[in-house]
């Protein structure tokens, strides 16, 4: 049993008060005073021997120990005392007025004693006596050992005191077994009277322990004075044990602490409340006496976990342990109770998401804490089982159910996001136990450590719970071990935690069968992947699809680097991007709330995504939005996945996870990279099983026109050997085979047009602007080359600055290797791209040109230029395969211009020779009349116009 623990005349007062830091009230009324219907003779201040209501532990009682002989008082903290004793006298006046008579101002009925916190009192420590044997007054010669102390009983008659002296009123007091309900009670007789000690502990306070006594009325007299003498080293030597709490009694706040409160009722002015209401008398420490010894109070506990598992990654409903030894052989201190309970799981070991669907959420008003009300946690609150073990109350005596506490906030490092409520109860011996654990999750990775804070100050050899395996909580870790539990006790003594801490469990399996991975490193990781447009279809609207699959066991999806097949696009006119404010904001919100309105506007949403995640055969599903987002670490556009972590009654806020769209410029293709899958949220371990995205937004991912034999390939991600370190990840070449159907049906017709303009005679420099069209219903170009005639070439003047490829790539081109411009419409963008047109070092021997289109996204469009039949070729050898609907060239003349008239250009029409080729392979081959400003003939115009 459990009783207020601490050195002898103890108060009650203030109660914990400053244990925590934070007064509290007593459960009793802390200052009152006498009232008429007092019956106890008053205390005084210093208190004396002949104090009204004395208690305390002392060395010995002989001589009798009184608060005027400090010397004899046992102060040891956690100390068992000789003598622990307790003793009242009776108001009294003169017997009739006689002088030298004592008679009692009136009958005691009823006593109450409220023993000091911590003060613990151990009926297990003894044997006890059967009622039977003791109302047959054998108890003696059945239970010997039952015997506990003594009481003495001085009564009056007629006036004239008859004490222990006669040798009739001092009898041995007996450690009885005690009735249903109650944790312990001992008795003495006083000729033909039995008198009780009936204990309680405040359970729904602080758990100090008390007695009532109903006493008869003496057969001698009316009662004077009864002094009660407890053999504090009886049976085991620990029948009897101080609060193992040194705190300064002569210091504001703690004056009370180990203070002994006791409440009479009288047969004259019964209170019919007793004992609520009733004054009490306060028994304290006698000036100069406190507690000692604190540094000398052992504490070692020890922490142990049986993972209910062999099994890595896989559900778990472990078993925890916490030990404290007690001291029974009589002779040494026991060990300090636990003030602050700190237990951490091995690394790795997490909350199962899975495990979520079907619990329900315990109220604090439900479980009750604080009160005696039943607990009425509901059903599916219930995940556990509890047990504890304590000196006073026999093996197995406190067992009972751990609830799943209500969520307070979404803070997982609070402790008030993740709790448990562990309710133990004796119905036999009328204790239960109701205490709250805060688990805090490491959000990082995921680490769970409980905290039970401001434990009673009681003794405890056991505190075991056991996870309902079933319910598969938690999940175990992800490698053989041996993972060992840690923790970090804080005594009431203030002692140090010296408890060896447990050497760890070992698993021995992965789920499926093989040997479990001894490392991080060298757990196996070969996640499934596929990536594929709903249709095939070419140049068609069609949903893009791309799933994950991670088997469980192995390493954890940390990221993607993937490159879609060419001509996989979208269409992003007229999608708004999701602003960076709104998705700060879908971050900071509940998930209830985005699943009831979504933060993202809905014009920005392009598709869904269902993520199943947790250890077992049926992890959690949960589904999410993904919309468009603008630039994000380097990439033009980025996805947002938005994901509320909505998980039975666990509200977590929202996973959102940004994916950074890069685009190859030179073949539009786009390439997702990202390592910031989440595998830790809220503190919940996510064990992501699989991801399914569906980019379904209607008539935005566009197929390409080619049919050749393509693939969304690249890398996924592991955690390696650290899911907290990038550069430790480890990678999985994935590739999905793709190929586009009906390529045939599609036309090629684009048309070309090259234009000059300025001066058309010999060494002067001409403008040309070619514009290319292109119909919609047609396939896209692959391969461009325009061989313009001899009559033209490049000015050798103009290669004199040339932008690098180092230079091309920091964008950081002389202005000076800018030699025209150029525009393209695509429908795929609300505004056309357009940019500079650079002359860009090449590894041939002229110079490439490339047009630096800028816009929503940036494109390279890079020419090689070479001599063709005597004149120069400029091959576009891989357009990317986009739709596009207009594209002009433009490259300026005069002393800008890159090209160089060799003949007069008005002497002889003048034609280019035109090659594409589509990207379904059909090919167009032209040789068009280069337009210029010469006149007509027979119309006057000058050849040289324009």
């Amino acid at each position: 049993m459990r009783v207020p623990m601490q050195r002898g005349f103890a108060i009650r007062a203030a109660r914990r008060v400053a244990v925590t830091a934070a007064a509290t009230l007593l459960m009793l009324p802390v200052a009152a005073s006498a009232d008429t219907g007092d019956i106890i003779a008053p205390q005084h201040n210093p208190p004396t021997a002949n104090d009204g209501w004395q208690a305390g532990t002392c060395k010995t009682d002989l001589p009798e120990c009184t608060p005027e002989t400090q010397a004899q008082f046992y102060t040891q903290a956690a100390g068992h005392p000789n003598v622990g004793l307790t003793q009242f006298i009776v108001k009294n006046e003169p017997y009739l007025g006689l002088p030298g008579t004592q008679q009692p101002v009136g009958v005691l009925k009823t006593l109450r004693v409220e023993l000091p916190v911590g003060l613990s009192v151990n009926p297990q420590a003894t044997q006890r006596c059967e009622l039977a044997s003791f109302q047959a007054e054998q108890c003696a010669v059945s239970a010997p050992g039952s015997l506990v102390g003594t009481s003495a009983v001085t009564a009056a008659e007629f006036g004239v005191p008859v004490g222990p002296l006669d040798g009739l009123t001092k009898v041995p007091v007996y450690n009885l077994v005690p009735k249903e309900g109650q944790p312990a009670r001992f008795g003495f007789r006083i000729l033909s009277n039995e008198v009780f000690l009936e204990a309680d502990v405040d359970w729904s306070g602080d758990y100090h322990e008390g007695f009532t006594i109903a006493v008869p009325e003496s057969p001698i007299g009316k009662i004077l004075k009864n002094r009660l003498v407890f053999n504090g080293r009886a049976g085991n030597g620990t029948f009897l044990t101080l609060p193992s709490t040194c705190f300064d009694p002569a210091q504001p706040g703690f004056e009370h602490v180990y203070s002994t409160l006791l409440r009479a009722d009288s047969k004259e002015n019964p209170n019919p409340t007793f004992p609520a209401g009733s004054s009490f008398f306060e028994a304290t420490l006698p000036p100069g006496v406190k507690p000692t010894g604190c540094d000398k109070v052992p504490f070692e506990p020890t922490t142990a976990v049986d993972p209910g598992t062999q099994q890595v990654d896989s559900p778990s409903g472990p078993q925890v342990e916490v030990k404290v030894p007690f001291e029974e052989s009589g002779t040494a201190i026991a060990n300090s109770n636990v003030k602050d309970a700190v237990v951490t799981l091995p690394r790795g070991m997490g909350l199962n998401p899975a495990a979520a669907p079907g619990l329900e959420m315990c109220s604090d008003e439900q479980f009750g804490k604080g009160t005696r009300n039943p607990v009425g946690c509901p059903g599916g609150s219930k995940i556990g089982t509890a047990s504890i073990e304590t000196p006073p109350l026999p093996a197995g005596s406190l067992t009972g159910t751990v609830y799943l506490g209500k969520q307070l906030n979404r803070d997982p490092q609070s402790g008030d996001l993740y709790r448990i409520f562990l309710n133990a109860v004796s119905t036999r011996y009328g204790v239960d136990v109701r205490l709250i654990g805060n688990v805090k999750a490491d959000p990082l990775t995921g680490q769970l450590t409980t905290v039970f804070k401001d434990n009673p100050q009681v003794p405890f050899t056991s505190v075991k719970v056991d996870f309902d395996d079933g319910k598969g909580l938690l999940t175990s870790p992800p490698t053989c071990g041996p993972n060992a539990a840690t923790h970090a006790m804080t005594a009431w003594s203030g002692t140090p935690d010296g408890g060896p801490q447990e050497g760890g469990f070992t698993l021995s399996s992965a789920p499926g069968g093989g040997p479990c991975a001894k490392t991080m490193g060298e757990r196996p990781f070969a996640p499934g992947f596929d990536a594929q447009p709903k249709s095939n279809q070419v140049k068609a609207f069609t949903p893009f699809v791309a799933s994950l699959n991670r088997p469980q066991g192995q390493q954890e999806l940390k990221g993607v680097d993937l490159v879609l097949p060419e001509g996989a696009t979208a269409k992003l006119k007229g999608v708004p991007y999701c602003p960076p404010e709104t998705i700060a904001k879908t971050e900071q919100r509940s998930g209830q709330a985005e699943k009831k309105n979504a933060a993202c506007p809905n014009d920005s949403r392009v598709g869904t995504v269902s993520v199943r995640a947790g250890t077992g055969g049926t992890p959690l599903k949960i589904e999410g939005d993904a919309y468009l987002a603008g630039r994000y670490k380097g990439a033009p556009v980025s996805l947002v996945v938005v994901t509320p972590a909505v998980a039975g009654p666990f509200d977590l806020g929202n996973v959102v996870v940004r994916v950074p769209l890069f685009l190859d410029p030179e073949t539009a293709q786009i390439h997702p990279r990202t390592n910031d899958i989440p595998d830790v949220f809220g503190g919940a371990k996510l064990d992501i099983r699989s991801v399914f995205v569906n980019v379904n937004r209607k008539d935005f991912t566009l197929n390409g026109t080619n049919c050749r034999k393509e693939a969304t390939a690249g890398t996924i991600a592991g955690g390696g050997a650290d899911p907290l370190n990038p550069a430790a990840f480890s990678a999985f070449k994935v590739s999905a085979p793709s190929r586009g159907t009906g390529c045939r049906k599609l036309k090629f017709r684009p048309k070309l047009n090259i234009r000059l303009f300025g001066k058309t005679q010999r060494a002067k420099h001409p403008k040309l602007r070619a514009v290319l069209k292109a119909r919609g219903q047609d396939a896209n170009i692959r391969k461009a080359s325009v061989a313009l005639p001899h009559a033209l070439f490049l000015d050798q003047a103009s290669l004199a600055t040339v932008c690098t490829r180092v230079q091309f790539a920091a964008e950081k081109c002389p202005k000076r290797s800018i030699y025209g411009k150029a525009r393209a419409f695509t429908p795929l963008l609300g505004k056309p791209l357009e940019g500079p047109v650079y002359l860009r070092s090449s590894n041939n021997t002229l110079p490439d040109m490339v047009a630096h289109l800028e816009g929503q996204v940036d494109i390279d469009l890079v020419g090689r230029i070479d001599s063709f039949r005597g004149g120069i070729r400029t091959t576009f050898g891989r357009v990317p395969d986009v739709p596009v609907s207009k594209f002009v060239l433009t490259l300026p003349g005069g002393k800008k211009g890159l090209l160089v008239n060799s003949t007069n250009l008005c002497a002889k029409p003048v034609k280019a020779i035109i090659r594409m080729k589509a990207q379904n392979g059909k090919k167009l081959n032209r040789k068009p009349k280069l337009r210029t400003p010469c006149g007509v003939k027979g119309k006057g115009k000058r050849a040289n116009r324009g």
